[in-house]
């Protein structure tokens, strides 16, 4: 049976859209699979989690279509992206590897 409700809907930190149900487990399932390819083995549950809440019908948020979904998933890749860079540069910090326990 096809979800038709409409929920209020974000995507790792993408502002919020509105999506029938049907539409937003297609989006999150190819999200998943998209994170997955661009990086592979990672941790990235934070990103590809669909945050998801009934809608009202009261609420101006955007309807989430096909090209909403495409900048989103540029948006997030760039954030992994960021993200990996961020630890690579503490990872190289001249104290990184002191044990804590010691000091």
């Amino acid at each position: 049976m096809e979800d038709t409700k409409t929920y209020i809907v974000s995507l790792g930190d993408s502002q919020k859209y509105l999506a029938k149900g049907s539409v937003l487990k297609k989006y999150s399932e190819e999200l998943k699979k998209y994170l997955s390819t661009q990086f592979a083995g990672e941790a990235i549950s934070y990103y590809d989690a669909v945050k998801v809440e009934e809608s009202d019908g009261k609420t101006d948020y955007p309807e989430l279509t096909h090209v909403e979904f495409e900048k989103i998933k540029s948006d997030l890749k760039r954030q992994i992206e960021v993200r990996n860079e961020d630890k690579e540069l503490d990872s190289d910090a001249p104290f990184s590897d002191v044990d804590k326990n010691a000091i």
